[in-house]
Parts: structure tokens; sequence; C-alpha cells
């Protein structure tokens, strides 16, 4: 059998948020050459060793994951019944050799993680895939079990600048031939309104990424506020929305992953992007605007497997000035 090869950016098939029950699961789909280890590498175009692929699960004790940003703990030197760092990692070790190469050559890593890694950021259950990635630094520090440890900074490459999936590819090469040379009934040319329905359409069908699916599933398409449940077309489709509850984009913006999505009809979603509705730690929804009769604050509709966290309630209140103007 031949040496693995390296394979960088996205795999055929499967968007940013596809999730996975298993370890084994994850490397069928070829997102990650390893069963247990953390680091997936193989050998680039030139021969060298080159990693692909990391695994955020609980790790090791020094690694930070703040979504944006990951710390990430080189591998060697832990005992292999304890776990517990017991020697010195070197840059000798493959998998660090591996990382360091692509982060000399600038190859995208794709980022896997398990329900056992940073709370607010990890699946609650199995294993997701959460996009690619950008080595910006590597060094050696004392890490808190007393011994040198190799370390990575990894940036998450933002949406815009991120390689098309094949699907959305695909989608965008079909939207651009349609929209090539487009007039009107009168002849009139009208290619910049063209280009806009495209944006839009493109934006609409990669916005409603596999997380939201899942999210929607989980709650039947029922709006989790006001409990309505849309049917749609004349089959009687179900309609919901996925809301992220801390907005995508910018710099300040929040992570595409279940604990920061919510199932909503379109008029609850509206309000809540509007600040209109706001959410409590005790996962309460307010409405501000509440007058009369009308019930100022209903509970947040759950189910078991989704995990909604609370620090995206509060950067949601935090850009509405909630605590400022009804406090």
């Amino acid at each position: 059998m031949g040496a693995y090869r390296a394979f960088f950016g996205h795999v055929d098939g499967f968007l940013p948020g596809a999730h996975f029950d298993s370890r084994q699961a994850v490397k069928d789909a070829k997102l990650h050459k390893e069963r247990e280890a953390g680091i997936s590498w193989g050998l680039d175009f030139d021969g060298e060793r080159a990693a692909d692929a990391i695994v955020l699960n609980q790790g090791y004790e020094d690694d930070l994951d703040q979504w944006d940003e990951v710390v990430y703990t080189g591998a060697g030197g832990r005992d292999r019944n304890t776990g517990r760092q017991i020697e010195d990692q070197t840059w000798e070790n493959r998998g660090n050799a591996g990382l360091r190469r692509s982060r000399i050559s600038a190859k995208p890593i794709r980022v896997i993680r398990g329900s056992d890694g940073e709370r607010d950021y990890s699946p609650a259950s199995g294993y997701r895939y959460d996009g690619l990635y950008e080595i910006v630094e590597e060094w050696t520090e004392v890490g808190k079990a007393g011994f040198r440890i190799c370390r990575f900074r990894l940036r998450r490459l933002p949406a815009e600048t991120q390689e098309l999936t094949p699907v959305e590819q695909q989608v965008r090469n079909i939207l651009d031939q349609q929209g090539q040379g487009a007039v009107d009934q009168n002849g009139a040319d009208v290619s910049e309104a063209a280009a806009q329905r495209r944006t839009t359409t493109v934006e609409r069908i990669v916005r409603d990424t596999a997380v939201v699916r899942r999210v929607k599933r989980w709650h039947e398409h029922t709006c989790q506020i006001c409990g309505l449940a849309l049917t749609v077309g004349a089959e009687g489709k179900s309609y919901a929305e996925g809301a992220h509850i801390q907005a995508l984009g910018g710099s300040a913006g929040g992570p595409d992953i279940e604990g920061n999505v919510l199932c909503l009809c379109p008029n609850c979603h509206v309000r809540l992007d509007r600040g209109a509705l706001y959410l409590t730690d005790d996962f309460d929804v307010v409405d501000r605007y509440a007058v009369g009769l009308t019930t100022r604050s209903v509970p947040l509709r759950m189910v078991e497997q989704h995990r909604v966290r609370r620090r995206f309630l509060r950067a949601h209140r935090r850009f509405w000035r909630v605590d400022d103007l009804d406090g």
C-alpha cells in the first residue's frame, strides 16, 4: 500500500457543519486519515510530510479553542495508558513536522470538533467538520504538565475567502451562466439586477448549512419561540428558518454551530435579528415591545440534543444593548 497523500481543502460531498457519529465515520469520509490520532498527515505534491486535518476533542490540557482562533498542542510525549504528558514534544514527531510544513507552504487545515472539546463550540455528540483554518504561527513552550510542547496557532479562513465546496461552485456556475447577457422583455439590460439576484440566491443556499438543517430537523420545523409549524406549497412541505443568535460575519461574528442557531418561523426570525426579541440566561424569550395583555416573556422550546449556549445569548444582548435599555 502506497504512502498516504495529503489532501488539502474541502472534501467532495461534505460541507462545513457535516456531522459524524464516530471517528471511524470521519475517516471513512476522508476528512482525516487517522481513527485515533489528532493530526492527519501525509506526503504533499513535493514529497514532503504535511498535515491536512486536525481533531479537537479534549486532546491536550493546553489546547485553547475560541472558534475563530485555535491554539493547538502538537503530538508526542504522552503515556499511552494514562494519557499524561511524561516527556518533551519535538519537531521530529511526524504530526508536528507535518503541521509545520503546512504552515510554511500555506496549506489549509480541515478542523473537526468532537463532543469532548470546548463545550461552547463542540457538538453535543459525535464529531462535526467545521471548515478550513490556516496555521499562522508555531512555537515551543513549557506546558501545564511541566514538559516542552509544540504549539500551533490556527485562524479560521473567512467564509468569503474559503474555497467553494463543489456544491457551492456548481450553484455559482449555473447562476453565472443564467445571468450572462440578461435582458428584460423590452430588451433592456438587467445584468446588474441579475447579478444581485444570483448573489442573493447563492448566499441563501450557502446559509442553509448542514448545521441549520440539522437544528430544523431536531425541532421538526417548529418555531422554538411561538410554536408555529408552517407548511408551504401544494405538497404541504414544512418550512422554518435557521436563525443565528450571534450574527455571522464581521470581526465579532458568531460561529455557524448548533449552539448558536435557533429554529424559528420567519416572523420570530426577523424580530430576533432586529433586537425586538432577546433571550435571558434562563432561556426565556423576552418581547421588548410587549404592550397591554401581551405576554412579555415565554420559555424557549428545547429538545435534548440541541444545546443552545449562553455565550451567544449574551453576545446578542450586548449587540442590542439590552442591559442598558431594559435594565
